[in-house]
């Protein structure tokens, strides 16, 4: 039986995906010493204690016998879905106004853009994504949103929520003060983030920095999930 030591017990996501791996058959042990492999959460900090076992973590940098399930492209797709319902819960709490009929801007086309584009069409028609990429604007264009270029983010007044996915400035001074007063910025971006997170708080923006939320609203499926991919790693590379 293949056995695996889970370098933490703090995360509920670890808790669950634990649990799953026990379901395919692997038996989780106490220490290190008696595994096969060692399974880490994202963002994973000291895995160089655990050579030269296998490591299986998230958001690392791959080499020998260290797999990232995170760069799982099946993994981004289905998590980007957990983020995206993840930031709608953000911003209903965050704000007074439904985000049904609102006006809503998309910076950025990628995966968890696309899944937040997919979950609001059906409330809303007043959508805007806004995107540098020619493929990606036609992309949401047939999708039924509006589009933008980033060059034309200027006048933001439009706009009832702003869902960021881009991880460098984007809302900057001037961006900010074009806002709303009763807009709600949900910042998904990894850190840095894309708002200027000084000239918000001055200006009394409604910013909500929102990461992690898959773990944090969906412990279970992100859990399930993030064993799914581990079993494939293990497989792929003739760990199991």
């Amino acid at each position: 039986m293949i056995k695996f030591y889970q370098s933490t017990s703090e995360d509920k996501r670890m808790y669950y995906a634990s649990k799953c791996l026990e379901k395919y058959g692997l038996e989780r042990v106490k220490s290190p010493i008696r595994a096969d492999f060692v399974f880490c959460p994202i963002n994973a900090k000291d895995i160089s204690d655990y050579y030269p076992l296998p490591v299986l973590a998230g958001n690392i940098d791959e080499k020998e016998n260290v797999f990232d399930y995170v760069k799982d492209e099946c993994f981004a797709l289905e998590n980007a879905f957990f983020t995206a319902q993840g930031a709608i819960a953000e911003a209903t709490a965050a704000s007074e106004k439904s985000l049904v009929s609102s006006a809503i801007l998309l910076l950025g086309f990628g995966r968890i853009s696309r899944a937040l584009l997919s979950f609001l069409l059906p409330v809303t028609r007043d959508i805007t994504v806004c995107a540098r990429n020619d493929l990606q604007r036609k992309n949401a264009s047939l999708l039924g949103a509006e589009t933008l270029d980033f060059s034309k983010l200027d006048d933001l007044k439009h706009y009832d929520f702003i869902f960021n996915t881009v991880p460098h400035p984007i809302l900057c001074r001037n961006e900010l003060k074009s806002l709303k007063d009763d807009c709600t910025v949900i910042d998904l971006a990894s850190f840095p983030g894309g708002v200027d997170n000084h000239f918000a708080s001055l200006l009394g923006v409604n910013l909500v920095i929102a990461r992690g939320l898959p773990g944090k609203y969906f412990p279970k499926s992100s859990g399930e999930l993030t064993a799914k991919t581990v079993i494939k790693i293990l497989k792929r590379e003739e760990i199991i």
